[in-house]
């Protein structure tokens, strides 16, 4: 049995409900990180999304978060340093998504 590499925490107390990802997130599995956003957002008027664990991702991903930017208050939490965080500054996520640098 395989483990998901993306998860949701919707906790009633837990405002807004969260995503955690970790691993890669491209073209072979953008599908699924793109439903657990849909999922998190059906309910609630903000999410975050943990890829603090996220080792690569590429423009599918990117694309699957600024979907879920327009119709829903975005917060990402990520490394302080690392392409991560300069996909987000390139790709102008950063402007559109509250984010927050873990070390």
């Amino acid at each position: 049995m395989t483990t998901s590499q993306f998860q949701l925490s919707a906790d009633e107390a837990e405002q807004p409900p969260v995503v955690t990802a970790s691993g890669d997130i491209d073209l072979a599995n953008v599908n699924e990180f793109q439903d657990v956003l849909t999922r998190a957002a059906a309910d609630s008027a903000a999410i975050t999304v943990d890829l603090s664990d996220v080792s690569y991702c590429d423009s599918a991903a990117v694309r699957a978060l600024f979907a879920v930017a327009a119709t829903t208050q975005l917060g990402l939490i990520v490394p302080a340093t690392g392409t991560i965080m300069t996909l987000l500054s390139i790709s102008g996520l950063d402007r559109v998504a509250t984010v927050t640098t873990r070390d």
